[in-house]
């Protein structure tokens, strides 16, 4: 089974219902489109700061091959080397884009596939059922004890032990 990352669009593009619907599954498995086609398919996904990246890198690889006299072995070893990266982080480069547009992770689904996990999404978010957020533990945490007396210490009883 294989999980999926929901991000849902920017708040304010769309009702509660609108947002559910342009909501974006992203696996987390090995990408290997992006393992395979590198460069190519940073274009493809529309990530510039990681083509740019992706040449300069084989740029100062191509000069340190012609200038130091680097061997074919050292060369295929680099290639190797940036395609397993691409292909492991692939799709968290693509979650990332997404975040720093505006994007909001909604929620993580396991399912066998994508249309699998679109439906567990679906039937999830539309029956109103609450995702627990990052900050729900935290918000536990600071919780006012029920009693009216202060209390000292790390365990918020009154005890008196």
């Amino acid at each position: 089974m294989a999980f999926y990352t929901v991000m849902i669009p920017p708040p304010g593009s769309g009702g509660a219902r609108d947002e559910v619907e342009q909501a974006r599954l992203l696996p987390e498995t090995f990408a290997w489109p992006a393992f395979v086609f590198g460069g190519l398919w940073l274009l493809g996904k529309r990530l510039w700061l990681a083509t740019l990246i992706y040449v300069l890198l084989w740029g100062a690889l191509l000069y340190a091959g012609n200038r130091f006299g680097l061997t074919n072995g050292a060369m295929l070893i680099a290639h190797w080397t940036i395609a397993l990266f691409l292909g492991l982080e692939g799709h968290n480069l693509m979650a990332r884009k997404l975040a720093r547009q505006g994007w909001r992770l909604a929620d993580v689904v396991e399912a066998r596939d994508l249309s699998e996990a679109e439906r567990r999404y679906f039937e999830r978010a539309l029956a109103g059922e609450t995702t627990v957020s990052r900050l729900a533990p935290a918000a536990a945490l600071r919780s006012q004890p029920t009693s009216s007396v202060p209390v000292i210490g790390l365990f918020p009883e009154a005890q008196g032990r």
